[in-house]
């Protein structure tokens, strides 16, 4: 049965407009709702609001639904037994039987599962919000089909899981693998680019069939858009289905994280211990996309679930899934330790850890300029949202305590960009910068020595880059020729700038009056010659 949402009370239109009915499902029976029923105004969609209580102020009468197979004359005007009636003596209108009749729904209503419009009623089965006859009809329809969906995968995924579990899985070479003469392998990873070191190291495969995987396997490859293993998945995958230790390095999209979860999946399959694998990510944007990758490929394997352990999101629910028999832990190093700081999570049985793209192994901190606090702020933040790297901005507004704790978590590796003005310009010994980004150029080039020169210090070789516009013409000149003499290639924009060449005439001038001033050798006599003319006109 139906419960309509435009049920009668006082209170204002948009609260009426918000307010939905799910509180009270009416019983099949037709049973009536007490006048002073009380209940809870429902939030919208997106909208923060305080529950409110309200009392019916009449007796509101179930609506009476005809079955799905009476559509026809289902628009039938309701008797005035079946009327409700308010303060106003407003009627009622009856339960909307097609689609169409019904209103596209506000911002903040509840929406119909199966058209969009506005979701007036509750499906009294399922409790999904639904605009008429019509479209319960079709969702209920689309429930039975999921349902014996579900039941038929069901049935499937218990025979593959016998199938799977009764079956061990061993890596070895395929037959096409075995026939290629040494000759043709190596001439293989040459224009594959394919560079391994190590002992006893397996020949790569040249399609994924190769490996041996199992038919649901390798239709999760097909499904996500695996059609040929990349150069990486050539190599990887067997060394890790043999199960050695690997340091792989590759480009990005090049299909890295497909060639450590094909192993892990096929080494985790058949362990009863869980949780038995962890992936380590640098950040959660990366873990949250390993795991969408996973699942995926673990899609239709029996037992195969994951857990995802990262930063910004509540604690509770990622601890619960945690406990209940997980194959595979996602994580970033600082929720990990969280959780095994907090509770009594026992990681004993993890027999695989893979590290995926762990920058802070790899890679130092870098430090970029601004000219301002806003832009600090500003560019920190799109640093940290386009490329999830941990940074932060430093400027003359933070307080002594926030400038100590940025420096802090500078030198012990906490972040990896930090975005600041001329404050960290002078006077600091940053070993572990590196790379010295000079986002705006400063105003003057004893302030851009300063900023560069903070990396690299007290011996060590460092890198500097700076963005340079029109802004900063008057420097061009002092800049080329600070830079050029250390080898910099310099842009041709610069190089070719009417600004650069007037501020190098003028110069050249410059120097030409003053070397006329000096008194040398050769211009000697010419000076007592024109000092003894000047006096003697006087």
């Amino acid at each position: 049965m139906f419960l309509p949402r435009s049920v009668k009370v006082k209170r204002t239109p948009d609260e009426d407009r918000s307010c939905t009915a799910k509180k009270h499902k009416l019983s099949s029976g037709g049973s009536l709702l007490e006048e002073t029923t009380e209940f809870q105004d429902c939030k919208s969609v997106g909208t923060e609001t305080s529950a409110s209580t309200y009392n019916l102020s009449e007796t509101v009468q179930e609506h009476t639904e005809p079955a799905a197979a009476d559509l026809g004359v289902a628009n039938t005007p309701l008797g005035k037994d079946n009327q409700n009636t308010d303060e106003d003596g407003s009627l009622e209108e009856p339960i909307k039987s097609f689609s169409k009749s019904q209103r596209w729904a506000e911002p903040g209503e509840p929406v119909c599962v199966v058209c969009g419009r506005y979701g007036e009623y509750i499906c009294d089965k399922t409790d999904e919000d639904v605009c008429s006859l019509e479209c319960k009809a079709k969702h209920l329809l689309q429930t039975q089909a999921k349902e014996k969906q579900l039941r038929s995968d069901q049935c499937t995924d218990s025979q593959a899981e016998a199938h799977l579990l009764n079956t061990p899985y061993f890596y070895k070479d395929h037959s096409f693998i075995l026939g290629l003469q040494d000759e043709q392998v190596e001439n293989l990873k040459l224009q594959l680019g394919i560079a391994v070191q190590g002992q006893q190291v397996p020949r790569p495969i040249v399609e994924f069939e190769h490996c041996g995987f199992p038919e649901t396997l390798n239709n999760n490859l097909k499904n996500s858009g695996y059609e040929v293993p990349t150069p990486i998945q050539m190599q990887m995958i067997p060394v890790g289905l043999l199960g050695r230790d690997i340091l792989a390095s590759a480009d990005t999209g090049s299909g890295k994280t497909a060639a450590f979860l094909l192993p892990v999946i096929m080494k985790v399959l058949k362990e009863t211990e869980t949780p038995s694998a962890l992936i380590l990510a640098p950040t959660r944007e990366l873990a949250i996309q390993i795991e969408r990758q996973a699942k995926e490929l673990m899609a239709g394997l029996p037992n195969m679930r994951t857990v995802l352990l990262v930063g910004g999101l509540p604690l509770p629910p990622q601890l619960h899934r945690l406990k209940q028999s997980v194959k595979v832990i996602i994580a970033t190093p600082g929720r990990l330790l969280e959780i095994l700081k907090q509770s009594s999570v026992q990681l004993h049985s993890i027999k695989i850890v893979v590290v995926d793209e762990d920058k802070k192994l790899f890679k130092p901190p870098v430090l970029v300029f601004v000219d301002c606090k806003l832009g600090a702020d500003l560019l920190s933040d799109a640093v940290h949202k386009i490329t999830g790297l941990q940074c932060t901005a430093m400027h003359s507004e933070k307080s002594q305590v926030e400038r100590t704790d940025i420096l802090q978590g500078l030198l012990q590796e906490k972040y990896e960009v930090i975005v600041s003005t001329g404050v960290l310009g002078r006077g600091l010994d940053l070993v572990n910068v590196k790379l010295v980004v000079n986002f705006d150029m400063p105003s003057t080039m004893d302030e851009y020595v300063h900023q560069v020169g903070r990396a690299g210090r007290l011996g060590h070789s460092g890198t500097a880059i700076t963005f340079i516009n029109n802004n900063s013409k008057k420097l061009f000149w002092d800049v080329v020729k600070r830079v050029k003499p250390t080898g910099t290639i310099l842009p041709p924009q610069l190089l070719n700038s009417p600004y650069l060449h007037d501020q190098k005439r003028r110069e050249q001038q410059r120097l030409k009056q003053l070397q006329s001033s000096l008194v040398t050798g050769d211009n000697i006599m010419d000076i007592i010659k024109k000092h003894n003319k000047n006096n003697s006109q006087r």
